[in-house]
């Protein structure tokens, strides 16, 4: 066998790199072997396995990480077939754990791969809230699938990050009655719009702490009667888009993030 090539099939449902991995590992054991690896990944039926193995041999191996069982036994008669030996790399761990656990595993191709496209989907979202955070740049206001606008602390910036981790691309705009509004905000659909809203005294205590931590001492930002003249305009606002409005006053980011979800997937 020294002198002759070793052909290795890996097969698989999903991008097949935790086979090649895998066949990587074991054939480094052997310096002297010259190996040929036939990768064919995404398969979804037996007319591609019979396609990527129209050359196959004895001698040759099959190592294959395959979800769905039809798939699976039908390259595994293709091995006995073919006298060629076969590898169930993901089979035979699932049902090592089943047999262990007593769980039933999902049999589903590609989930390592949904796993990850939904963890670089959510860093796509967390960069787009800090990228357009505080109303930075109205274009924003278009590309979101959720836009949050409020007075100045009404938990709009933590909301939108807790919000970003679920997969969500999330605006939030300030609400500052000299400040006009951009034009983008009317353009989005109601219905992807949630205002904040807040109880006055809650939100002078929060906001005349928050003065004492930047040090402005006494200052108009925490005047009770410039709060309730924002809150006014901000409640004028939310009737002009004609969005849902949620009280934040007694909930924590957690039940308002659930609201506005509840809000924004009805």
């Amino acid at each position: 066998m020294s002198d002759d090539i070793l052909n290795i099939y890996v097969l698989s449902d999903s991008t097949g790199e935790t086979a090649i991995n895998y066949t990587k590992s074991i054939t480094a054991q052997f310096q002297n072997l010259k190996i040929n690896i036939k990768k064919a990944s995404d398969i979804k039926n037996e007319r591609e396995i019979d396609k990527a193995c129209d050359d196959i041999s004895k001698n040759d191996l099959i190592i294959m990480t395959i979800a769905n069982f039809s798939l699976r036994k039908h390259i595994i008669e293709l091995s006995k077939d073919t006298n060629t030996k076969c590898i169930d790399l993901l089979g035979d761990g699932i049902r090592a754990i089943e047999e262990i656990t007593g769980e039933k595993a999902l049999w589903e191709r590609g989930l390592i791969r949904k796993q990850s496209e939904d963890y670089f989907s959510m860093i796509d979202a967390i960069e787009f809230a800090v990228k357009y955070d505080d109303g930075k740049d109205p274009r924003g206001l278009l590309e979101a699938e959720i836009v949050l606008v409020g007075v100045s602390r009404t938990s709009k910036t933590p909301l939108s990050m807790l919000l970003a981790t679920k997969n969500y691309k999330v605006c939030n705009l300030p609400l500052v009655p000299e400040v006009t509004l951009p034009q983008e905000l009317f353009e989005v659909d109601s219905k992807k719009i949630v205002g904040l809203i807040i109880n006055p005294d809650k939100l002078e205590g929060i906001r005349a702490e928050r003065a004492k931590i930047m040090g402005l001492g006494d200052s108009v930002y925490s005047d009770e009667e410039r709060i309730e003249y924002e809150l006014n305009y901000a409640s004028e606002v939310f009737d002009d888009l004609g969005c849902e409005v949620i009280n934040v006053t007694d909930l924590t980011i957690e039940q308002t993030a659930n609201k506005v979800l509840d809000i924004v997937n009805r």
